[in-house]
């Protein structure tokens, strides 16, 4: 890895990292929330409102959870790596769910819709549908590749074989 991008020994860099990350991550998410209070989950306006407004704020908090995830890796922490996961994890299963009752509420919603606001209604449905279903996908690649993150020190401990290899050293065989 080069200098540039050796965190190990630069806490100053890292604690930048983390709270940039942070602030991706939460920041829409209380954005969209002070939009969105007071909660009326009985209103199927509200919940059809409610999902527009955070499908549209999904690209934020996954280039947050990235810079994690690349921190991690920088880092080869695997604690981070698998918190990180955790929480794509757990975005995954919440928009999954949330696609689900999503697509109830605009079947439900569509015999309410008049038919000079038609055509918005199905726009606004299909863009949400497709959206949520794009960053659930991301999000579960997200999860599995921090689940599955390389374990520490194998690049390291194959170029320290190499380099004994290439020096003479290590396993003689025939001598």
């Amino acid at each position: 890895m080069s200098e540039f991008l050796d965190l190990h020994d630069d806490p100053t860099v890292r604690r930048v990292l983390y709270v940039g990350a942070i602030l991706l991550l939460a920041v829409p998410f209380l954005q969209a929330g002070s939009q969105l209070w007071p909660l009326q989950l009985s209103n199927i306006q509200w919940r059809f409102g409610a999902a527009n407004a955070l499908s549209s704020v999904l690209l934020l908090p996954y280039l947050g959870l990235l810079v994690l995830v690349l921190m991690s890796r920088a880092l080869e922490s695997r604690v981070l790596a698998r918190t990180v996961g955790a929480i794509s994890a757990l975005l995954t299963v919440g928009l999954l769910g949330s696609l689900a009752l999503f697509v109830l509420d605009a079947l439900q919603l569509r015999k309410i819709v008049n038919s000079a606001m038609m055509n918005t209604f199905n726009t606004t449905a299909i863009r949400v549908g497709l959206v949520t279903v794009l960053f659930a996908l991301a999000f579960s690649l997200m999860a599995l590749a921090c689940f599955r993150a390389p374990r520490r020190g194998n690049a390291a401990q194959a170029k320290k074989g190499e380099t004994k290899a290439e020096e003479g050293l290590g396993l003689i065989v025939g001598r």
